[in-house]
């Protein structure tokens, strides 16, 4: 573009200090288009040596709304900003009028042209600004200066509109941008702006990395940094991988791990970030809790096609979460398979996998498979996987009816000179073969010796089961114990077993959810849901009730259409019970479906 000459300048500067008028100017340019019809009127060559306009005019699509007769009356590449203000105060109004509460869809020319699949707005009014706004920046610049040093907030976001509606590909323009969002403050939209600005300058990304974090902890906005990552990213559709990587480790700083979770993803479409980031997040992911993001995660990298040593590592964390995640049929699937990829064979598993895939075993009432498995696993001494795996031992030898020779091996367990394991894990088993017998007194006393080893998870079963003790020391206690999930009983027989549990018994609320959990596992997922809403709404132990609102709440996510529903019963949750397990996980699952 050729420098303008200093007479120009002066005046541009003079247009641009000068106060704009805030409503459509009073009459119209002979030149300008019919309001009737909306379309521009056709025009007269121009002469010899005039000043042509800086664009070509808008395309022909109609104007329709109350801003019709403005945009019809713009000029082209005037400097005069009055009539680009008034038109842009218009359409301004018009697009928070087309808003509705909770509506994340495109309202403003630079949320349209990120969105478009092409990268251009596809409304007809920003296309008629775009082409009669003047093609200098410096105009731009100078009259967004103006207004960000006045600090008139409707001049600055008519300014900021004009200045989107603009769309060109100059970073100095959206670093302006968002300097202009920020005098409002609007950081959402100085977010936009910059990440904007990293898209189409790839040599200033460590400042504008730097400009975004401070975005998260601005004085002037009360919008919190996890809300602001969020809309941040729900609202900017990833073009270029630096975008997605700027945006994604600024989650993880500001530890907003859904949105982290989906700029993850959007990175893995864009370009593949290598198996070693990829996995180092599963393991982030999984470390947190959010075993579901980590599932998906390592699905969409296609793990099984990776060479050494990431498939190792890989299948590893497959395994460990879908355990976390009580997938027992994908574990027992991945542990059959013969081939990896083509002709070649997966590696050995680890001792840890061999637990996990025993373990799997056991819950899909394979006792006998889960003896095969373990042979290996009982000499390994000291490891603790060989400790696990003894235990193993003696719960399937309980599920096949051997209880004499599950007391042996819990016994003999115990005595070993060598075990340097807590006792604890060995009593709780000790306790759980008792009450399968009858012996409740002595299951009693073993769950107290088992309670008192903190730290173990079966110490905190054990305070579970002597609760479920006391709760009801009449008949339904037998049927009851043979239906948890560490009875040595296949899953239909544990059903059977729960369903004799009275419903005027206090255990009944507590034996319907494992009810649940069971049809859960069969694939039944609209029957537990059924089970759940019956003991939300009837169960005399207000704890046992939330508990099931919540299972209920996230079984329906995986349901189709069911996202909604789930968020409307975590809600309610939080409304309900404010402090306790139950809401900190109701509170997380809100920040993951959003």
């Amino acid at each position: 573009m050729r420098a303008l000459p200093l007479a120009n300048l002066a005046v541009l500067a003079a247009l641009c200090f000068s106060s704009p008028a805030r409503s459509a100017p009073a009459h119209a340019s002979s030149k300008a288009p019919a309001a009737s019809t909306g379309a521009p009127a056709s025009t007269a060559a121009p002469a010899p040596g005039a000043a042509r306009p800086a664009s070509a005019p808008a395309a022909s699509r109609p104007i329709e709304g109350p801003c019709r007769d403005l945009l019809s009356a713009l000029p082209s590449g005037k400097l005069e900003p009055a009539p680009y203000l008034a038109a842009a105060a218009c359409l301004r109004l018009q697009d928070s009028l087309a808003a509705r509460p909770g509506d994340k869809g495109p309202h403003s020319p630079l949320e349209r042209m990120i969105r478009s699949a092409s990268g251009r707005s596809p409304s007809a009014s920003d296309s008629i600004l775009k082409a009669r706004l003047p093609d200098d920046k410096n105009w731009l610049m100078t009259c967004m200066e103006r207004m960000r040093v006045r600090r008139d907030v409707a001049g600055i976001q008519d300014m900021a509109y004009l200045a989107e509606a603009k769309g060109t590909a100059d970073p100095d323009l959206y670093r302006e941008l968002s300097a202009l969002y920020l005098t409002i403050p609007d950081t959402y939209r100085a977010g936009l702006a910059l990440l904007r600005q990293a898209e189409v300058d790839s040599l200033q990304g460590g400042y504008i990395q730097y400009q975004l974090e401070s975005l998260t902890h601005y004085a002037g906005s009360d919008v919190p940094a996890e809300e602001l990552l969020d809309s941040l990213t729900s609202g900017y559709v990833h073009r270029n991988i630096r975008t997605a990587e700027m945006l994604e480790s600024l989650c993880w700083s500001s530890r907003a791990y859904p949105a982290a979770y989906r700029n993850l993803l959007a990175m893995m479409d864009l370009k593949n970030p290598g198996p070693s980031l990829v996995l180092e997040r599963v393991n982030r992911f999984q470390s947190l809790g959010y075993f579901d993001y980590a599932a998906a995660i390592l699905d969409k990298l296609a793990w099984r096609k990776l060479s050494q040593p990431w498939l190792t590592l890989a299948r590893t964390l497959h395994l460990q979460i879908r355990n976390q995640l009580q997938d027992w049929p994908a574990i027992t699937a991945e542990a059959q398979a013969s081939t990896v990829t083509g002709q070649v064979r997966p590696p050995q598993l680890s001792d840890e996998e061999t637990f996990i895939v025993a373990n799997a075993f056991l819950k899909l009432g394979r006792p006998e498979e889960t003896l095969a498995r373990v042979k290996g696993l009982e000499d390994k001494g000291e490891a603790p996987w060989g400790f696990r795996g003894r235990l193993l031992k003696a719960q399937a030898q309980m599920a096949l009816g051997r209880s004499k020779e599950a007391g042996q091996t819990l016994d003999a367990l115990k005595r070993d000179p060598k075990r340097r394991e807590a006792t604890g894990p060995i009593l709780f088993w000790q306790a759980c073969l008792a009450l399968d017998q009858g012996r409740d007194v002595s299951a009693d006393s073993l769950l107290v010796l088992a309670s008192a080893y903190t730290g173990a998870e079966e110490s905190q079963r054990a305070l579970e089961y002597r609760f479920f003790l006391l709760v009801d020391t009449g008949k339904a206690r037998a049927p009851f114990f043979k239906g948890l999930p560490e009875s040595p009983h296949s899953p239909a027989e544990r059903r059977i077993s729960l369903d004799r549990v009275d419903a005027q018994s206090g255990l009944w609320p507590f034996a319907q959810l494992e009810k649940a959990q069971i049809l859960l596992q069969n694939g039944e997922p609209d029957s537990a849901e059924a089970v759940f809403d019956l003991v939300s709404k009837r169960s005399p132990d207000r704890l046992a009730g939330f508990q099931a609102e919540a299972k209920a709440a996230f079984t329906a996510e995986k349901l189709p259409g069911g996202r909604q529903a789930a968020l409307a019963r975590y809600e309610d949750l939080l409304i309900k019970y404010q402090q306790g397990v139950i809401p900190e996980f109701s509170r997380g699952r809100i920040k993951a479906l959003r």
